[in-house]
């Protein structure tokens, strides 16, 4: 159930920063709450808790120079570091790879957006004007939503 509940938040904010690219506060953090509720429902050791914790601050930390270098919003700070913390060690690496061919997907796919919305025909143009939008790199890339399939990514390891 805590699993289910942190996908479908995962899948909200992936939505939210595809339309407003705007990851909410109030969603990033029940996500993040969920992570210790899974550890204590799956019966964790110590050490586990101590790795889950060390994961998702080098993940904040990672995520915060992101930011400060300007290629990361604040909201992508915060998830990042949910994500890792869910992740732990065991779940580190699918995450990362999964986060990253998701980012550069998303990244490709909005540059593409942006080169081919001038050359839609006029019937089509609002349906794949919105697609184009919610890609649109000129926006910037939605990274919460590369964020949100790493976090999918590792979810299995609670199951």
């Amino acid at each position: 159930m805590l699993t289910g509940s942190a996908g479908i938040i995962l899948t909200l904010l992936a939505l939210s920063d595809l339309r407003h690219r705007r990851l909410p506060n109030k969603l990033v953090a029940l996500y993040a709450l969920l992570c210790p509720l899974a550890l204590l429902a799956s019966q964790a050791e110590p050490g586990q808790w101590m790795q889950h914790g060390l994961t998702g601050l080098t993940g904040f930390l990672l995520f915060l120079l992101l930011f400060a270098l300007g290629g990361m919003g604040g909201g992508d700070v915060k998830l990042g570091a949910a994500v890792f913390a869910w992740a732990g060690t065991q779940s580190l690496w699918p995450a990362l790879f999964v986060v990253g061919v998701t980012g550069l997907l998303l990244a490709v796919l909005g540059l593409l957006a942006d080169a081919l919305s001038k050359h839609y025909p006029p019937p089509l143009k609002s349906r794949r004007r919105k697609l184009a939008r919610a890609l649109s790199a000129k926006r910037g890339v939605p990274y919460g939503v590369a964020l949100a399939a790493g976090g999918l990514a590792a979810l299995p390891a609670y199951w």
